[in-house]
């Protein structure tokens, strides 16, 4: 299949860019290796590009809780774990948390480098700082995966997973298709469910993951979000405006002209002011 993808990303106002704690990855879960990934994980900046002639494309968001340290490098750590999963992990709840307790296993190892690059630097690891870290990092999770068909071009077949309140848009014929896990911007809370660096009961994440699939065609286009921008969706396409033709004319804006637009919503009170994640998907 062929794509356009764009990736928005941008820190909360008033905050510095290495504050961002969303994370988003783009890749083809076909390819091996360095070769899956399309486009990695972004700071807060403007990403784009095409994607041409690869079976399967795959995105994932993530949105590390603020309150927990290193909440960053948790993102990062689930989004690179969704995007390397077998495809078969990521079609059932029970699956999607044995992908989030493979990336729980991994934090060990990237806590051992964090703790070696602190000293390395004169800086190791504060008493007060201990009690953070062991508790560890929080996120929430959404992996979208689309596959085009085997002999019918301009259409083909999608799945998302997700725990916690990033979401996922599909839109066709200026009308939302698909909203998931959250249908409406009232719905949003303070608490969503979370994946933690810890790991987690798997009966428990399943019972809280949110799962969906359908069909594509040509025109259709997808949106995965962190929650602020996912909000900010919800609400415009509630109030019968048309989000998706806002977001497409920011598909080639500069990073300054993105980071202006949010200003501006998040001044109108339109947009939460939080760190902002979207990656836009068209099939082509």
């Amino acid at each position: 299949m062929r794509a356009h993808v764009t990736v928005l990303a941008l820190h909360k106002g008033g905050g510095e860019p290495h504050e961002y704690e969303d994370a988003a990855w783009v890749g083809s879960s076909t390819a091996t290796g360095e070769a899956r990934s399309i486009m990695p994980p972004p700071g807060p900046t403007c990403r784009r590009g095409g994607v041409g002639r690869v079976a399967t494309l795959r995105a994932a968001v993530a949105d590390g809780a603020s309150s927990s340290l290193l909440a960053r490098r948790w993102a990062q750590l689930l989004v690179r774990e969704a995007g390397a999963a077998p495809s078969g992990l990521l079609r059932t709840e029970a699956g999607f948390a044995d992908v989030l307790n493979r990336a729980a296993d991994r934090w060990p190892d990237h806590m051992k480098e964090y703790t070696r690059l602190r000293e390395l630097r004169g800086k190791p690891i504060t008493w007060f700082e201990r009690p953070g870290l062991e508790r560890g990092a929080h996120a929430t999770l959404l992996v979208a995966h689309l596959a085009a068909h085997r002999w019918q071009p301009g259409r083909g077949t999608w799945s998302a997973v997700a725990l916690g309140d990033s979401c996922l848009f599909h839109v066709r014929n200026d009308a939302v298709r698909v909203a998931m896990p959250v249908e409406a911007a009232e719905d949003f809370g303070n608490t969503p469910p979370l994946a933690a660096s810890s790991g987690q009961d798997r009966d428990l994440a399943a019972s809280h993951a949110a799962l969906a699939r359908g069909t594509w065609l040509l025109g259709d286009r997808f949106y995965l979000a962190t929650d602020a921008m996912a909000a900010w969706f919800l609400r415009q396409s509630e109030n019968g405006r048309k989000p998706w033709d806002l977001l497409r004319a920011l598909d080639y804006a500069t990073p300054r002209e993105w980071t202006t637009w949010a200003e501006r919503e998040r001044a109108s009170g339109e947009l939460p002011n939080d760190d902002v994640t979207l990656v836009r998907i068209e099939p082509r």
